[in-house]
């Protein structure tokens, strides 16, 4: 296997102009005309698909570092040769007491893996997927990163490109409140449960009745729980980027533009300071309220054993196929997933499993929940989170 030569290192690393203005005496991104916040830290999403890296397994790794995963840690390193991309789960980067086993840095990977896969024939490659099999349990390393996956390059069959792949720069992640009156359309409801089953992915809907309403509770008590647990609030804390400067340095994590505030709420944030419990305290009235509370679907992502590391993978690449497929038909996701968050938590402490029996009273005995959202109809579109440059995620 021949290495690709990294000639185009010019070009992956380069970086641009900041836009800022100020508000309440402190330096904010400036919002732009194209709809992305403004700075370097977005350019990603307007140049995963240059001309310069066409036809290159590069193109692939572009479309990559556009996929959804957990908190915007971008958990992933990828090794480029002419025929294969060998893909890692940079533990480096793993959300401590939020993501114990790693299991949401898989599925991250896995959104990254289904990017690749549909970029693949667009740019003269069939790909094969092999993910790394094995116990997300067993994996002990947190300051490197740890091989995922392999992808093997070919040359492609005939056909043309998944319409999915003109999607992936179009979608983000929408905390907004979505309009609950709304219905979704049956259609797409009717596909979206079929999406995983290929893969030994189960997809679960809930629009209404007792199921719904113990998914919601249990989306809010997660909420509560993490708030009360002082290190996973604090795992989670970390990576949020409230400040232009922050974003520019870091190029990762939540921020205050796409965190579904109103415009008043988002103005108040930038200019006066908050305690961290007044923080949290607005995370669990917005979850409550804005995400669940508005939403006319709920649902779950399920797989035979959650801490299969192929799993994990292959409910990774559903989830990012569904946001794909979400985004072409005009649906509003985000993920909800705190209380996977705390069955992986509880296992850590030996606290028992009520929440795993919670959930899995929706699932039933025979699978179980990874990944959990909403759904739904918005009259506003989601924001896009900062993204990595491509010589920061290549080995």
């Amino acid at each position: 296997m021949r290495e690709v030569s990294l000639g185009r290192r010019a070009f992956l690393g380069s970086a641009g102009g900041l836009a800022v203005v100020a508000v309440g005496g402190t330096l904010h991104a400036a919002p732009a005309t194209n709809g992305l916040p403004s700075g370097d830290a977005y350019a990603p999403w307007t140049t995963w698909d240059d001309p310069a890296l066409a036809g290159t397994p590069f193109a692939l790794v572009a479309a990559a570092v556009l996929a959804a995963n957990p908190h915007d840690t971008q958990p992933w390193v990828f090794h480029v040769a002419d025929d294969a991309i060998e893909v890692y789960a940079d533990a480096s980067r793993h959300l401590g007491a939020m993501d114990p086993y790693l299991r949401e840095m898989h599925l991250g990977v896995g959104c990254a893996i289904e990017n690749m896969a549909l970029a693949g024939p667009p740019n003269g490659f069939a790909v094969r997927v092999e993910s790394e099999p094995g116990a997300l349990t067993e994996i002990e390393a947190r300051d490197r990163p740890v091989r995922a996956a392999r992808l093997t390059l070919s040359k492609p069959p005939a056909g043309g490109a998944d319409p999915r792949y003109r999607a992936i720069p179009e979608r983000h992640t929408n905390r907004y409140a979505y309009d609950r009156a709304r219905p979704l359309d049956p259609h797409w409801l009717d596909a979206a449960r079929r999406l995983g089953d290929a893969d030994g992915v189960r997809v679960i809907l809930f629009s209404d009745g007792a199921a719904r309403d113990r998914l919601e509770g249990a989306m809010i008590d997660a909420t509560r729980a993490i708030i009360a647990d002082e290190p996973m609030i604090a795992d989670s804390d970390r990576w949020f980027r409230t400040s232009a400067h922050d974003i520019d340095a870091h190029r990762d994590g939540p921020t205050l533009d796409a965190a579904g505030l109103s415009i008043f709420a988002l103005t108040f944030a930038r200019v006066f300071p908050v305690s961290a419990k007044t923080s949290h305290d607005a995370w669990l009235a917005q979850t409550r309220g804005t995400q669940v509370g508005t939403a006319p679907v709920l649902g779950l992502i399920a797989v035979r054993d959650r801490y299969d590391r192929p799993a994990a993978i292959a409910a990774g690449r559903c989830w990012q196929r569904l946001h794909l497929d979400a985004t072409l038909s005009g649906v509003a996701l985000q993920p909800v997933n705190q209380p996977i968050e705390r069955i992986d938590r509880e296992r850590q402490l030996g606290l028992g499993d009520q929440t795993a029996l919670r959930i899995a009273e929706l699932t039933g005995p025979d699978w179980q929940a990874t990944f959990s959202f909403r759904a739904g109809l918005c009259g506003r579109s989601g924001v896009a989170s900062p993204r990595r440059r491509l010589a920061d995620v290549l080995a």
